[in-house]
């Protein structure tokens, strides 16, 4: 079951792609009476072929990489982060009755939401089981602190859906939480892997978690002005009732009539969202150049992040690694 424990030049990311599925894939079937399910297999095939481009697993492997670390931990450790993602993606889907995710049917659209549930609790245990073969309790922790903030962070997204008066305070717990703390963990477990005490306050958790911002800041803004690229419809999250960044912009430069308008449009628990005019909360949103005020916040991560990855000691990781956080920047106002 190990992979190669080669250290020196990166494999491709196609490559690393594959091992990831592979190992994800190893991990999930385990042993024992449960690996012989029909469903269970299902759901493996699933969290395989539905994982979209690895951004998480990549990031572990290049930045464990760059510091001369094994790659069979890192694609171990990659794997499992993905694991866990997937685990919430599981739950989320349920959560938020979404019926696709990247143009695809979900787990509960295809099996129901018990079976969702359910396959997702056996993803997270199935994971910390394989975790617990490294005899690392450093790995323990950070696992299990990323777990419960994930956790957190969507009951706190729960508590504030539909309120207006979400603050950029409540914002930013969320996307700490929800995104921000997976990179920061593969971050930290580079850190664990080079002998740090302190992970947390490595240099690599920063950059991990400067990652997650990003992803997440950038979702928020696609989201708005660039939905296309998500693979989803626009607005999703107006009409679901979350506060983001854009949202949280406008509202905050929006004159009484418009903050009006926006109240209007807004849903509300229980209450229909068909109604929602698109074209008139995305026009105030260019009136008030939210688009551009969005993207900038967005460049700002970038040099930082861009700053981060050129201290990388390992030349040809690095450059992997900053080539493909570059093919998903430019995120701009048309």
């Amino acid at each position: 079951m190990r992979l190669s424990s080669q250290t020196g030049r990166p494999l491709s990311p196609p490559r690393v792609i594959q091992q990831t599925n592979k190992r994800i894939s190893l991990i999930l079937r385990g042993s024992g009476k449960d690996a012989r399910l029909p469903i269970l297999k299902s759901i493996t095939d699933y969290v395989v072929s539905s994982g979209g481009k690895r951004i998480r697993p990549l990031f572990t492997y290049y930045l464990g990489n760059a510091h001369g670390l094994s790659a069979n931990e890192l694609i171990d450790l990659g794997a499992l982060i993905e694991i866990v993602h997937a685990s919430s993606l599981l739950h989320d889907d349920v959560i938020d009755g979404a019926d696709e995710r990247r143009s695809r049917p979900t787990a509960s659209k295809l099996h129901g939401n018990k079976v969702a549930v359910l396959a997702g609790d056996h993803l997270l245990s199935t994971g910390l089981k394989h975790l617990n073969t490294f005899g690392n309790q450093s790995y323990m922790d950070i696992f299990t602190h990323a777990i419960r903030a994930l956790s957190a962070a969507e009951l706190l997204q729960m508590e504030y859906q539909y309120n207006l008066k979400t603050t950029e305070d409540i914002h930013d717990r969320v996307i700490e939480g929800k995104t921000a703390v997976l990179f920061e963990a593969a971050g930290a477990l580079v850190a664990v892997m080079r002998g740090e005490r302190n992970p947390y306050a490595s240099e690599t958790a920063k950059l991990g978690h400067l990652f997650g911002r990003y992803f997440q800041l950038r979702d928020d803004y696609l989201d708005y002005f660039d939905s296309e690229r998500l693979k989803k419809k626009g607005l999703q999250d107006f009409t679901g009732g979350i506060v983001t960044r854009p949202l949280m912009k406008l509202l905050q430069t929006a004159d009484r009539t418009e903050k009006n308008l926006i109240h209007a449009q807004w849903p509300g628990r229980g209450r229909q969202t068909s109604a929602v005019d698109a074209n008139r909360i995305l026009s105030l949103m260019r009136k008030h150049r939210i688009d551009v005020d969005c993207a900038a916040e967005l460049e700002a991560l970038e040099k930082q992040i861009l700053r981060g990855l050129s201290a990388l000691p390992g030349a040809a990781a690095r450059e992997v690694i900053s080539r493909e956080f570059q093919k998903i920047l430019a995120v701009r106002a048309a």
